[in-house]
């Protein structure tokens, strides 16, 4: 019986020294990859449902937006602020019965990719597909684009600092229909 016990105080030790080390420093790559595609998710569910500081909280404090290889169009706090607040004046409806906000459009997120390229960068792209509800149509595809992203661990957590969007396929006539540029 003894023989059994010295693996099982060994590991036991283990498991303690773990719980004592904070989890960054025992993060592996695969895990902070995995936490960089969880703030890529977390990207399309705020901007549908979350609060326009919690959209800015998903960028440093210097992140900035560019689209299709153009100039900077976004950058900084107040200004993601300010753009999460227009876009849910134009495309979120009053509090529903359960008192969640009520998007019409859908930000999903698919094929994420992420590259560490230092101790707190990484670099990422993924697919967005934009569904919007097109009245009593039901859901229609807005658009299908990529997300090209630089990350920043900042205070622990991983942060977009640049996002380019580039989109691949726009539907115009359900975009000017729906106020869209």
């Amino acid at each position: 019986m003894r023989v059994f016990l010295k693996p099982f105080a060994a590991s036991a030790a283990l498991l303690a020294v773990s719980l004592v080390v904070p989890a960054s420093a025992n993060a592996s790559e695969a895990e902070e990859r995995f936490a960089i595609m969880e703030l890529m998710d977390r990207y399309g569910v705020v901007h549908d449902f979350g609060s326009p500081d919690e959209y800015a909280d998903l960028f440093t404090p210097d992140g900035e937006i560019a689209i299709s290889g153009g100039p900077v169009v976004v950058k900084g706090r107040d200004a993601l602020v300010a753009q999460a607040k227009r876009d849910h004046e134009k495309y979120v409806s009053p509090t529903g019965p359960n008192g969640e906000n009520e998007s019409f459009m859908r930000h999903i997120v698919t094929n994420r990719l992420v590259k560490l390229t230092g101790a707190d960068s990484a670099e990422g792209s993924c697919y967005v597909i934009t569904l919007v509800r097109d009245g009593s149509n039901g859901p229609a595809l807005l658009s299908f684009g990529r997300y090209a992203d630089r990350y920043v661990r900042q205070a622990g957590e991983w942060k977009i600092a640049h996002r380019e969007i580039k989109l691949d396929f726009g539907n115009q006539a359900l975009g000017e229909k729906l106020g869209f540029r």
